[in-house]
Order: C-alpha cells, then structure tokens, then sequence
C-alpha cells in the first residue's frame, strides 16, 4: 500500500501530466488531506470540489483511498487516484463553464448507488453484444467480498454475442480476469426484471435498454459517468479492461458501505 507522502508525490505526477489550462481561476490548488472522510449516510469521500467564499478548490482524501483500496495493489490505488482527481477537476471544469451536468449526475448516482431503498441481492451488466458485461460479471464475482459476497453478477447483451473477440480474450487472461464458462446471454423482459439494477457501459445501451422495457426503467443506469466502450485498436484492450475493471471495483466499494 502507498504511503501518504508516496501517494502525495503521485498526486503531484498525476497533475503535471494534466494541461495547466484545467487548472486555471482553481486558487485553492489541490489538497492532499490524510484523514479519512464520510458523508451524512457514512460512506467514505474520496473527493470534493468546493466552490465558496474562500474560491474554488479541490480536496482528495487519502485516508478514505486506505479505507476502500489499502489491500489493493499500488497500480489499482494509483488509479483511482487518478480518476477521483479527474472528476473532481471535471466538476471544476463544468462550474467555469456553467455546466451542471455532472453534479446532476452525481445527484443520481448517489441516489441509485443508495440503492434508493432496493435491497441489492442481484446486478445485471450490460453492453451491445455482451463482451465488455461478461467481463464486469467476471471482475464482479471475483473480487465481491463482506457484505458485496451477497451479490450476484450476471451479465447480458442488447443482442445476441457471437464470438468474444480473440485480443479481449488475450487481454482477460493478462490480467487475471477468468470469463464465465457459459453460454452469453441476451437481455430480455424476464432476466431485467429479475436483478435488482442492471448497469450498462454505456448511456446509449441504458438509454435503449429503459425504451424496451419502460416499466423496469428505474433499475437502469450506468456504470460509469463516462461511456466505456470497445478500443478503436486491438493493441487498447487491456487499458480498457483495467478502466472497466476499476469502475466494478467502484461498485464494490459503494455495496461494502451499504447496510443491506
């Protein structure tokens, strides 16, 4: 695990590797703060943008990282320093421009990762035609532990897979990850409806998902603010794999804080 003055110093890496141009009217800079930090329900904060009489600024708390990723390995922790630090400069960015869409979205999902009161005993991924969502199902059922062990993955396409691309499956087996041993699955009315939330990588895919099945939209969502889809080249698989396996891990983390 990294210590705070090693994650400090990444920090600092992870930001000099950004165009200064992101920073810019950011006054306050970027602070490193050692103590772990909730929220009113007690789910641990990894970050928060401030924008108040004191100016604009962001906070990154390392002792909530220990909390939810200290038994992880150093590139893990390392990466979700760097996506916490990129959204909370994405809400900096949007609030110079007078955007508010990702502060809706993290209005959202705060109110779906609460589960909004659904007792989560079963998760549904989903993309285009399976492959990315047999992944999460895989990553999913592999790394849930504690109170996450309760649930099930299970993954399904908006059609039918016909055959995993050989470099995704090249890149599972370079990272560890072990597909299911199953036949794809295709979403339908039935297997929406018996998971609890269905999570797509995409929103196109949660868009079209809650047009077929407008009376299970509620359980619909997305996996992560950003759409994950296939690389453009061969050779990205992996990078995509470990994004997608990160956002999974997210999910994990959200179950682990919560009293279902």
């Amino acid at each position: 695990m990294l210590s705070y003055e090693e994650a400090a110093i990444v920090l600092d890496e992870l930001a000099d590797e950004l165009p200064q141009g992101i920073f810019e009217k950011l006054n306050g800079g970027v602070s490193f703060v050692e103590q772990a930090v909730t929220s009113e329900d007690g789910r641990y904060t990894l970050g928060t943008y401030f924008r108040n009489e004191m100016g604009r600024y962001i906070e990154l708390y390392y002792g909530s990282f220990v909390e939810l990723y200290g038994d992880m390995e150093d590139e893990v922790f390392r990466r979700r320093l760097k996506n916490t630090l990129h959204h909370e400069l994405t809400h900096h960015i949007e609030s110079m421009a007078g955007d508010r869409s990702l502060e809706h979205w993290d209005d959202r999902q705060s109110e779906l990762y609460g589960f909004n009161g659904i007792d989560v005993g079963s998760i549904l991924f989903v993309c285009d035609d399976n492959s990315l969502s047999m992944v999460a199902e895989a990553v999913f059922n592999a790394n849930k532990q504690g109170k996450s062990a309760q649930v099930t993955a299970y993954s399904a396409g908006l059609t039918p897979c016909a055959v995993m691309p050989a470099k995704l499956v090249k890149a599972c087996e370079s990272l560890g990850i072990r597909l299911p041993k199953c036949t794809p699955n295709e979403v339908t009315r039935e297997l929406l409806a018996s998971c609890d939330i269905a999570l797509c990588m995409t929103l196109e895919q949660a868009d079209e998902l809650s047009r077929r099945f407008q009376e299970l939209d509620e359980r619909v969502m997305c996996l992560a603010e950003d759409d994950i889809k296939p690389p453009a080249f061969a050779f990205g698989w992996k990078k995509t794999l470990e994004r997608l396996t990160d956002e999974v891990l997210a999910v994990i983390d959200e179950l682990e804080q919560e009293d279902f």
